[in-house]
């Protein structure tokens, strides 16, 4: 293709659509170079139904995510006291992410976060004019006066403050403009946006992130988004699109409800399709993931994206026999979304109903068993694919040479 920006979508790891990097549509988005990623998946993680972490494991999560390469790590140390004494034990790690309390606006959890000698806090207040009547019988005005008065506490101590009011995308714009502005008269580090129920379409999360960009002025705003319409990616790949430096995450989309912006997929997403940098080790992901996975026991999705078990894995014939012509003609990567080893990840041939012929003998050549009469391959394939869909599930090679055998005694071979 005569497209410019090759180098951007044609490379060893991936071959991806060159219109990402077309004029017409880079002249209409203003990335940031590099997106700062906050993981809240040890405090976020908690809020899913049936979640639950121990110290140790609070601390392995941590050191995992460390080693990925993420940003800052949020804890909540007044949850348990396990999450406390976690909190105390990653202090005295020496991590390179930074470590954050999750607080509310009230004194003592701002307090405890100071105790802990942590670096600085995750302030959450309600940023919904109508939510603060009715569960507190504020004022907007009031709203924002304490949600200040919490920064300015913080600030006033020392601490690293990301400031972040929800439930903004239901509350009027010009109350969160406000808002906004408060918080950068208090000298917030970073101010967080959130999408608490995922339902901004695209349009809307660019119109609402460059109206609050221009409150912010100098100060970098985040997103806080989740996923209860499937949006969360695309939503944060448009809010860093319009200029948004930061976006809070958790391993394997775990959160409340059905969960957060996952880490996998919008980091993958920010370097291959934006070309917006991370200081996410890729290749490390799939790992991350499944510690992640074994500790909560929220199992991930054969489907998910990026970490899914189905993401490299492969069936059906006539796909297989073009991944084999793509890979003859050098260019593997016209048969894939991008290479598995980019994203710590290898592909994976399986045999199943959707499996043909040439496909199942060249499966059996490599187990060992070579059929060189083409009618009892077929016999073969056909009786792999009842199996299969009697099974429904994936034919297993110990399962394969056993039809395979079947099949020749009876036919005498």
């Amino acid at each position: 293709m005569d497209l410019p920006n090759k180098e951007k979508w044609d490379t060893e790891k991936y071959w991806l659509t060159p219109y990402n990097w077309i004029e017409e549509v880079r002249s209409k988005i203003t990335p940031p170079e590099r997106v700062v990623l906050h993981d809240a998946t040890i405090r976020e993680g908690q809020q899913m139904p049936g979640v639950a972490f121990k110290r140790d494991e609070i601390v392995m999560i941590a050191k995992a995510l460390d080693e990925l390469g993420i940003d800052r790590i949020e804890l909540i140390p007044f949850l348990s006291k396990d999450d406390e004494e976690a909190a105390k034990e990653l202090v005295n790690m020496g991590l390179n992410a930074k470590l954050l309390s999750f607080v509310s606006w009230k004194k003592e959890d701002t307090d405890l976060a100071l105790k802990l000698d942590l670096e600085g806090i995750v302030l959450d207040f309600v940023g919904n004019p109508w939510q603060g009547k009715v569960f507190w019988n504020l004022k907007p005005e009031e709203i924002i006066e304490r949600g200040l008065n919490a920064a300015l506490y913080a600030k006033e101590h020392g601490l690293y403050v990301v400031a972040m009011p929800w439930d903004d995308f239901k509350a009027p714009l010009e109350f969160v403009e406000k808002n906004v502005k408060a918080l950068v008269e208090a000298h917030v580090d970073r101010i967080t946006i959130c999408d608490t129920y995922g339902d901004a379409l695209p349009w809307a999360m660019e119109y609402v992130m460059k109206r609050l960009k221009e409150a912010a002025g100098k100060t970098p705003l985040e997103l806080h988004i989740h996923n209860d319409f499937g949006l969360a990616t695309a939503g944060a790949l448009v809010a860093v699109a319009s200029g948004i430096e930061g976006l809070h995450v958790t391993v394997n989309g775990l959160g409340e409800r059905v969960g957060l912006l996952s880490l996998e997929e919008i980091a993958v997403a920010l370097e291959f399709l934006l070309g917006v940098k991370t200081n996410i080790k890729l290749e490390k992901l799939y790992e991350v993931s499944k510690i992640v996975e074994e500790i909560s026991k929220v199992k991930v999705a054969v489907n998910k994206p990026i970490v899914g078990e189905n993401q490299f894995k492969y069936t059906a014939g006539w796909i297989t026999w073009m991944h084999r012509k793509a890979r003859e003609a050098g260019k593997l990567t016209g048969m894939l979304p991008f290479m598995p080893e980019a994203v710590g990840r290898k592909l994976e041939y399986v045999v199943s109903k959707g499996s043909g012929t040439s496909f199942v003998a060249e499966r059996l050549a490599e187990l060992g068993i070579t059929v060189e009469d083409p009618e009892v391959m077929r016999k073969i394939a056909y009786k792999v694919k009842e199996t299969a869909n009697t099974l429904k599930s994936t034919v297993s090679d110990s399962l394969l040479i056993r039809i395979a055998r079947e099949v020749l005694e009876k036919e005498g071979k």
